[in-house]
């Protein structure tokens, strides 16, 4: 059994269970794009899935612990209380999280910072272009592109 049929299966039993038919949980979801999903013919986006968990009346984690439990054979207390000691070992089941990912630079990227700090230290002791090029081993074109630049 695939992830995707046992998300069918679940995303079914949960509207059936509800008395619900397709067509009462399609506000946000085509009723099309539900009978696909249930026939795991196509598999949902994150925001689909809580859309549809919504449309269902149940907390979005619910949809997406019944699924995979139902994919691993497992109950959802197993599932979940798995989930929770995997989340306490790593220090994240108490504490707030991030909402949006951090900007993480590259080596390239530090490497360019680097380059464009030691153009502006040279620049700022009075050297010229050409000597600083010299000095910091710097083809021409990439020290005016950094000379140019005031900030990181």
């Amino acid at each position: 059994m695939s992830l995707r049929e046992s998300f069918g299966a679940v995303l079914q039993l949960l509207r059936t269970q509800k008395g619900l038919t397709q067509g009462d949980i399609s506000k946000t979801v085509a009723q099309s794009h539900i009978s696909q999903l249930e026939s795991a013919k196509t598999s949902p986006t994150v925001e689909v899935s809580c859309e549809l968990a919504s449309a269902l009346d149940v907390q979005r984690i619910s949809l997406l612990v019944l699924a995979l439990a139902s994919f691993e054979g497992e109950t959802a207390r197993k599932t979940l209380m798995d989930c929770l000691s995997e989340l306490e070992e790593l220090g994240l089941a108490d504490v707030a999280l991030p909402s949006k990912s951090e900007v993480m630079m590259t080596p390239a990227m530090i490497e360019a910072e680097r380059k464009r700090q030691a153009v502006q230290a040279l620049k700022s002791k009075g050297l010229t272009q050409a000597q600083a090029a010299k000095e910091l081993g710097l083809a021409e074109t990439t020290l005016r592109r950094l000379w140019r630049q005031t900030q990181g």
